[in-house]
This record gives structure tokens, C-alpha cells and sequence, in this order.
């Protein structure tokens, strides 16, 4: 059995643009260039400090709409090319990535908080859950933990990301 660290990836270890005031607070709101990437404080520190723990890495993020001309694709696969890049120079890797690219209403099962996108994965791995954690900064990464029976760690939205002690 394997313990794993559940990360969101929008202002939970990455930065997320603020959202408009108005909104849907359920959309997201991704990088426009790559001028805006950057790691929150404590992300690089704290993921590495999973996997000195022992801890793999699993994805777990909602990207709305992704493939549009609000979300494009090419801008996505540049962030997560780069997330990949910085975290590889400390010899760390996501095992498993699960994105949704679904709007809100459009019913899936892989958008969190539901599973669906974890269903393979779950059949392929031997899971901790126990010992697993999930890291998130919104009420629907708090379900999904729930949801798949790991303890959830509450990180502000673009806050300090932090590992607990215990």
C-alpha cells in the first residue's frame, strides 16, 4: 500500500488569477501568459517534503472549458510543461494527473468533487488512503477528499502552502 499526496493545482501550490468580482465562483480563471506563472510560497519546499515522507504525487485539478478561446490549450500544456520542468530539477514527478476539462454544469464524473477521473487510477494502485492526504484551497477539494476517504489539508487560495506535522 501507498500513501499519496492529492494536490489541486490552482491556488493550492500554483498561482491562480483573481477571479472577477460576479462570477460564477465555481469557474476558473487560468494564466493568460506565462509572465504569471509562479509556485505559491512554500509549494516547492512542501511538495518536497511529501515525497521525503514518502508520499507519491497524484494531480487532481478542474480546468473549465479547457480548450477554448478563454482556456486554450497551448497555454495549459505550457504550465503544466513548466510545473513538470521546476519540479523535475528537484527530482520530483506527479505519478498520475487527473484533469477535468468539463464546465460546471456539464455533468461529468471526473470534475471534483466527483472520482470519475480516478477510476483507473484506483484499479492500478494499491492506495493508503488511511495515510493519504488531499491538498486543496476550495469546498469541492474538501468533498473530494471526503469522497475518496483521505483527510484534507486546507490551503488559503494563492496562501502559504503547507504540510502538517502530524
Amino acid at each position: 500500500m501507498q500513501k499519496y499526496a492529492f494536490l489541486d493545482r490552482d491556488g493550492t501550490f500554483l498561482y491562480e488569477p483573481e477571479k472577477p468580482e460576479k462570477v460564477d465562483p465555481r469557474e476558473t480563471f487560468p494564466l493568460k501568459s506565462m509572465s504569471e506563472f509562479k509556485f505559491m510560497d512554500g509549494a516547492i519546499d512542501g511538495i518536497r517534503a511529501l515525497t521525503e515522507k514518502g508520499f507519491k504525487l497524484v494531480m487532481v485539478t478542474n480546468q473549465t472549458f479547457l480548450g477554448t478561446p478563454k482556456h486554450p490549450k497551448e497555454m495549459f500544456d505550457a504550465v503544466m510543461d513548466k510545473i513538470d520542468e521546476e519540479l523535475k530539477k528537484y527530482n520530483i514527478s506527479f505519478e498520475f494527473k487527473m484533469v477535468c476539462p468539463h464546465g460546471p454544469d456539464e455533468g461529468c464524473e471526473c470534475r471534483k468533487p466527483k472520482v470519475g477521473g480516478l477510476e483507473e487510477f484506483f484499479k492500478t494502485h494499491e492506495v493508503d488512503f488511511k495515510n493519504s492526504l488531499m491538498f486543496g484551497d476550495r469546498a469541492t477539494d474538501k468533498e473530494f477528499a471526503k469522497n475518496i476517504g483521505v483527510r484534507f489539508v486546507e490551503i488559503s487560495t494563492n496562501g502559504k502552502f503547507a504540510v502538517p506535522n502530524d
